[in-house]
């Protein structure tokens, strides 16, 4: 993995998920088949109604839910429950 001196990921995308989808246990999609890259200085937010997937899907990225798909952080593979992704996110629920 290729890091600038201020500890900056050089491999294109910050964040990438690659059909991610989750399904909760009473078989409700939350999240279906999202597909979405980040780059450097890139800015997202995530806007939608009530149970239209945007916690469902932060929850995965920080690797709180288990999904189907692949979402990697800085290089690193979430699905993997190597910690070391976490080093290079933050979550603050908002309860």
């Amino acid at each position: 993995m290729q890091m600038d001196l201020q500890g900056l990921y050089l491999g294109g995308t910050m964040l990438e998920i690659k059909a991610l989808t989750k399904t909760y246990s009473n078989g409700y999609i939350a999240v279906d088949n999202l597909t979405l890259s980040v780059f450097p200085g890139d800015i997202y937010g995530f806007i939608g109604s009530n149970g239209s997937g945007k916690t469902s899907t932060i929850k995965s990225i920080v690797g709180i839910h288990d999904f189907d798909g692949e979402i990697i952080v800085n290089g690193k593979i979430v699905k993997l429950k190597n910690s070391d992704y976490k080093k290079d996110i933050a979550y603050i629920p908002d309860k």
